[in-house]
């Protein structure tokens, strides 16, 4: 399925330079302009890694999408690896750092966790997350590195995160004390893992915000009454 996010307007939309088909100019190029080419190349390659995937694209594909020669490619980027960690971070990933603010909040936590299912849904549930989530079901048997790096960069800052959070309420006595991660990545699944593997197979279901939003506050509640404290399951107490 191609790419229909942000990445691939930016590539096709004309959001850089032309370099195809200019004259070459001698000296070396403006910042501006080789900051702007070192855009498009990695946004071409992340087009490339999601379209056609990431072992069947090349450097070469690359380079010639963009214009340019493998050796000015390879003097910026030395491996498909580095153009992938580069349009990673300078993309933001999914912004694990946002939810830092729930984690600040004062409110109960059920609220809290309202407000982080909406994070998540409006982070994990876009069209270039789902692509990044495509390549990864489609490649990680072939390239342990890529399902490790993309572990690495991509979703681990967001379970540590939200282990943070959880950790904090088990140690304010608002949720009993579970296992903080486990708690962190059953709660990914709750919100996200139904919607993230109908989109990646390609058999979602139209959703309205409405339904969407019922989705997401069933979730948080099937969640809570399976962590919330109670009278007949207490949080322990601190000594």
């Amino acid at each position: 399925m191609p790419v229909t996010g942000e990445i691939a307007e930016a590539v096709s939309g004309g959001s850089y330079p032309a370099v195809r088909g200019h004259a070459r100019r001698r000296g070396r190029p403006t910042k501006g302009a080789a900051a702007s080419l070192g855009h498009k190349i990695v946004d071409i390659a992340f087009c490339q890694f999601l379209n056609a995937g990431f072992s069947a694209t090349s450097m070469d594909s690359v380079a010639a999408e963009a214009g340019i020669s493998k050796r000015t490619l390879y003097d910026r980027f030395p491996s498909k690896m580095h153009l992938l960690n580069e349009a990673l971070q300078r993309r933001g990933t999914l912004e694990p750092e946002g939810l830092r603010e729930f984690d600040a909040r004062n409110d109960p936590f059920d609220a809290i966790l309202l407000d982080v299912a909406r994070w998540l849904k409006d982070k994990v549930l876009v069209d270039d997350t789902i692509a990044l989530y495509r390549l990864l079901a489609s490649e990680a048997h072939r390239t342990p590195e890529l399902a490790q790096f993309t572990e690495e960069k991509f979703l681990r800052p967001v379970v540590v995160e939200l282990t943070d959070i959880f950790r904090h309420a088990v140690d304010r006595g608002q949720i009993v004390d579970l296992p903080v991660e486990f708690l962190a990545n059953q709660f990914i699944q709750a919100v996200c893992g139904q919607h993230v593997r109908e989109r990646v197979c390609g058999v979602a279901r139209e959703q309205t915000h409405a339904t969407m939003d019922e989705w997401i506050e069933n979730a948080v509640r099937l969640f809570l009454n399976g962590a919330q404290v109670t009278p007949e399951r207490a949080a322990p107490r601190k000594s």
